[in-house]
């Protein structure tokens, strides 16, 4: 059976609910929009549809959206929670490890930007080079705090640099 869509008092298409559950994923209609099909008095939201139901929110998400201050309503998707969160502001953790791996990044960067740099770093596909200012400094004050001596080369590679990094906060910060 079709189903007829309409956004702002026009219709935009008919479509079955399988086309209709993969038009909601893309965001092409939304779970706002009305629909009507043959035996129907009035339009109702596409949300009271399965389809639509499938992709709103779960009380889990929106529980999140609140927490974090983001606004929400009955017809926020998954894919809008995702995105809302994805837009976040990048977490002083994601700073901090970034400057461990000698990752050059510029503000603003949100939180899936530094993920997705710092995946990059970690997958090996970036090229290796001298370490960073960042890191030498990092270097120079675990070397005071943890009393070791630096085994590192007097250039060493930024991976070089970020394995001890990773060493001396591992093994040499007292308990």
């Amino acid at each position: 059976m079709k189903v007829h869509v309409a956004r702002d008092g026009e219709v935009i298409g008919e479509w079955t609910q399988t086309q209709l559950y993969k038009l909601l994923r893309t965001c092409e209609v939304f779970p706002s929009d009305y629909y009507w099909h043959e035996g129907m008095e009035t339009w109702e939201r596409l949300a009271q549809l399965p389809c639509g139901k499938s992709v709103l929110a779960t009380p889990a998400q929106r529980r999140m959206l609140t927490d974090c201050d983001f606004p929400w309503d009955e017809f926020t998707t998954k894919y809008d929670v995702s995105r809302l969160m994805d837009s976040r502001p990048c977490t002083q953790k994601q700073r901090s490890f970034m400057d461990d791996l000698g990752i050059c990044y510029q503000e603003p960067l949100t939180t899936k930007e530094a993920s997705d740099l710092i995946d990059l770093e970690l997958s090996g596909e970036v090229a290796d080079g001298s370490p960073t200012v960042k890191q030498l400094a990092i270097l120079r004050r675990l070397a005071v705090e943890t009393q070791l001596q630096s085994l590192m080369p007097i250039s060493p590679s930024r991976r070089k640099a970020a394995f001890e990094i990773k060493c001396l906060r591992a093994f040499g910060l007292p308990e």
